[in-house]
C-alpha cells in the first residue's frame, strides 16, 4: 500500500537545510539582494528566525549587539469582509502567546549584520527592516513563496523557513552552545528543542564513539607506556603508538618513545 505523502513522517534531517545548501541559498539570495525576499532569506540563514518575526522586525529592535525579537506577523481571521484572513502585527511571537514575557535576545554575529546591513539599504522608507520599494511591509505568504521558488530553482526539495531554523539550531550545537541558550535564542521549550530541533547532537554520537574508543585503548596501554617510562634507553615502538600518545597528551613521553633525548 502506498501511503500519501501527508502520512509520511519525514525525520528531522530531511527538514533541515544542509550546509551545502545553505551556501547555495545563501549566494543564490546576494546576487538578488535588492529584493527584500532574498534579504530575508540572509537574515533567516543567520538568526533562525521564524518567518512571521522576520517580517516584523523593525529597524527599533537593533539593541547593540542584539536583536530584540518580541513581535511576529500573523494572519487572523476578518469579519468585516469577504477575506478570511488578513495580516497583522501582534506584540508577542508564538512562543508567547499564551504567556508574555518580554521577548527575546538574539546575538548579532558578525555575518548576522553583513545581513542587516544590507537589509537597511532597501530601496524605500519604513519603519519595518523588510519592505519593498513603497515603503510596504513585506509579509510572509510572499516571503515563503519566493523562498519556494528559490530552492525548486536551486533544486533543492526542502523549500520551507522552518528548515533554516534546525540548520541554525544544528549550527549551535556544533559551536558548543547548550540546550537552554539554543531554547532562547530560537524562542522555545527545551521539550520542543529536544524532539523537532537537535538532531545535530546524533550527527556528533559517533565522534563521540570515536573519542570512547580511543580513550579505551589508551587505558590499555598506560601500563605498557608507563614500563617504557621508568627505562634510561626507551626502545623504538610503532609509529601508531607514539602518535596516540601524543594526542593523549604525553607530548615529552611520545618524543622519548621516538628515540629523542
Amino acid at each position: 500500500m502506498i501511503l500519501p505523502k501527508w502520512c509520511i513522517v519525514q525525520p528531522n534531517e530531511e527538514r533541515s537545510f544542509s550546509p551545502e545548501d545553505i551556501e547555495r541559498i545563501r549566494t543564490y539570495a546576494l546576487e538578488h539582494a535588492t529584493n527584500p525576499h532574498a534579504v530575508m532569506i540572509l537574515v533567516a540563514i543567520e538568526t533562525g528566525m521564524r518567518a512571521g518575526e522576520l517580517a516584523a522586525l523593525r529597524k527599533d529592535d537593533f539593541q547593540g549587539d542584539t536583536l530584540h525579537i518580541h513581535r511576529q506577523l500573523t494572519k487572523i481571521p476578518r469579519s468585516d469582509t469577504n477575506e478570511s484572513k488578513f495580516f497583522v502585527n501582534v506584540e508577542y511571537t508564538k512562543n508567547e502567546r499564551m504567556n508574555p514575557h518580554g521577548g527575546r535576545p538574539l546575538p548579532i554575529s558578525d555575518d548576522c549584520r553583513k545581513a542587516l546591513d544590507i537589509a537597511l539599504k532597501l530601496p524605500g522608507e519604513s519603519d519595518f527592516l523588510f519592505h519593498n520599494d513603497k515603503g510596504e511591509q513585506v509579509n510572509t505568504d510572499n516571503y515563503c513563496r519566493y523562498l519556494r521558488r528559490a530552492c525548486k530553482r536551486l533544486g533543492i526539495s526542502i523549500t520551507n523557513n522552518h528548515a533554516f531554523r534546525v540548520a541554525f539550531n544544528a549550527r549551535l550545537i556544533a559551536a558548543g552552545v547548550d540546550g537552554n541558550e539554543r531554547c532562547l535564542i530560537l524562542g522555545h521549550s527545551m521539550q520542543t528543542n529536544e524532539r523537532h530541533y537537535s538532531f545535530g547532537d546524533k550527527r556528533r554520537i559517533e565522534d563521540v564513539r570515536n573519542n570512547l574508543n580511543i580513550c579505551k585503548i589508551v587505558r590499555e596501554q598506560m601500563f605498557f607506556i608507563r614500563f617504557l617510562a621508568k627505562k634510561t634507553e626507551a626502545p623504538k615502538v610503532s609509529k601508531p603508538l607514539i602518535l596516540l600518545v601524543f594526542a593523549s597528551g604525553f607530548e615529552p613521553l611520545a618524543y622519548r618513545l621516538g628515540g629523542g633525548r
